[in-house]
């Protein structure tokens, strides 16, 4: 059964969410003020890189479009289209990916090569940010 969004105000007809405008604006900001930031200490890739990270991870969250919630639908709904999905995506990365990293030639400025660093302070506070995320966005 397709899902129903209702309206409750005028302006938004019946079928179409309303945007809260405060949340997309405070996302805009945060966006920005982390670009500007990222530029001025580190270089603009570095910006680019989080604008880029940020508008697809809030797509994804707005889509609904991640490995728990795929998991947790096909074993409540019997709906296997996002683990489909997941698998189609990976076997696409596999396909572009692999062969790149295993030639080692280089792509666009630098050699593509597999780099593994010991565990620090960094891999904590980033797995302990994910989690929190993965909370917030229903996970």
């Amino acid at each position: 059964m397709p899902q129903q969004f209702y309206s409750t105000g005028a302006a938004t007809p019946v079928g179409i969410p309303s945007v809260d405008t405060r949340v997309v604006g405070t996302a805009a900001v945060l966006f920005a003020t982390g670009m500007v930031y990222l530029t001025r200490t580190v270089h603009i890739q570095q910006a680019m890189l989080f604008l880029v990270g940020g508008v697809i991870g809030l797509l994804l969250y707005h889509a609904s479009f991640g490995f728990t919630s795929s998991w947790r639908v096909f074993i409540a709904d019997r709906r296997g289209t996002g683990l489909r999905a997941q698998m189609l995506m990976l076997a696409a990365a596999c396909l572009l990916f692999f062969p790149v990293l295993a030639s080692g030639t280089p792509i666009f400025t630098d050699s593509v090569r597999g780099n593994v660093d010991p565990l620090g302070l960094s891999v904590a506070a980033g797995a302990f940010l994910f989690g929190v995320g993965m909370q917030l966005g229903g996970g």
